[in-house]
């Protein structure tokens, strides 16, 4: 069965956040039963509220994941205002554009020929910004034809 790079990025991050969300929730059950028994100090409350923190974000990422290994592709077309890259968890390399007020993250090879300025179509997920495929456009004024938009 073919599945597409934006979709497997999506089913990748479901396997890798979720064991992560599983261990965090545990621990802030932990700390609620610990401070429920000892009572209430300055440092439980301390650990509850960065452990929730953790949790909320986590959680936040593998439902959006879940969202989009369900959903349809979606176009869009824009500038790229800001192009970057990025190491997250010293394992992934990870390479980003701003287009409109989103952020999509793009493969790699197709990353390394897009500028700032470029007028691109993205073919994305809607929830993650996980891209299909990516490919420049000519600008609105380069046809010639002034009936264009």
């Amino acid at each position: 069965m073919f599945q597409s790079r934006a979709r497997a990025a999506v089913v990748r991050s479901v396997l890798l956040f979720t064991p992560f969300l599983a261990i965090t929730l545990f621990g802030l059950v932990y700390l609620l039963l610990r401070a429920n028994d000892d009572g209430l100090s300055a440092g439980a409350v301390v650990g509850i509220v960065l452990v929730s923190l953790v949790a909320l974000l986590l959680g936040y990422q593998v439902v959006q994941s879940l969202r989009d290994a369900f959903a349809s592709l979606k176009e869009t077309v824009g500038e790229v205002e800001r192009a970057w890259t990025r190491n997250e968890f010293f394992l992934f390399h990870n390479s980003y554009v701003f287009v409109g007020r989103d952020v999509y993250r793009v493969p790699p090879e197709q990353f390394l020929e897009l500028r700032s300025g470029d007028r691109v179509r993205l073919v994305h997920l809607p929830h993650t910004g996980a891209v299909e495929t990516i490919e420049k456009v000519p600008s609105e004024g380069a046809s010639g034809d002034p009936a264009q938009p």
